[in-house]
């Protein structure tokens, strides 16, 4: 558990797995307001599908982690080159819910999408130490990974927001880019700002088309 946030009768807490798998997620924990206690009775619950899709983006890094590390060291040095930042390990920790998540990305999948994977991992945790079957189920389900999206997410250093064709640059470098894991990815670049109540960036953005590799 990282971070508790009060809700409605509620608190969301964010929970973060390291292994056998790695994601982040979130789950609800029902509150007795009147009395400012847990309620009585188990009482915790998640949004459909979020524990779900977060297992299986677990899974999918685990399964192409030679892939993500090229990732990881590609977006490190986007962020270099074109003078951006990303968030620290602390704020992904205590606001962040996704699933897979690093300093400059993080994965969205549905577990719908991905129906053998997620039913052959609940039989068998162990499958996570084996990458080529785990690899084998992926492509089972969605051969060319067009469901799985990949979102490049940074924040630009110097005042307001960079100008669209230094976007549509790092969308080349991104195409032009060898060995990297395959999904749909998206690249956002928002103003240096965070909102600190959620950890989220206030919306503005500039954005590349979508690139499906």
């Amino acid at each position: 558990m990282n971070n508790v946030v009060p809700a409605r009768d509620a608190a969301v807490v964010m929970v973060e797995a390291e292994e056998p798998i790695e994601f982040h997620t979130s789950v609800i924990v029902g509150l007795d307001m009147q009395k400012k206690e847990l309620d009585p009775s188990p009482n915790v619950w998640s949004q459909d599908g979020v524990v779900e899709g977060a297992i299986v983006s677990g899974l999918y890094a685990k399964a192409y982690k030679e892939e993500f590390i090229q990732l990881d060291s590609f977006t490190a040095n986007e962020a270099k080159k074109y003078d951006l930042e990303g968030y620290n390990q602390k704020s992904i920790d205590k606001t962040q819910a996704g699933g897979y998540e690093q300093r400059f990305y993080y994965i969205s999948v549905s577990s719908l999408e991905f129906p053998t994977v997620y039913k052959a991992y609940l039989q068998n945790n162990n499958l996570s130490n084996d990458s080529e079957l785990l690899r084998s189920l992926f492509l089972k389900d969605n051969p060319d990974f067009s469901n799985v999206s990949i979102s490049c997410r940074y924040f630009f250093k110097s005042k307001g927001l960079p100008k669209q064709e230094e976007v549509d640059k790092m969308r080349e470098d991104l195409n032009l880019s060898k060995g990297l894991p395959k999904g749909l990815y998206s690249i956002d670049v928002y103003k240096n700002f965070i909102v600190n109540r959620v950890g989220l960036p206030n919306g503005d953005s500039t954005r590349a088309q979508e690139l499906q590799k």
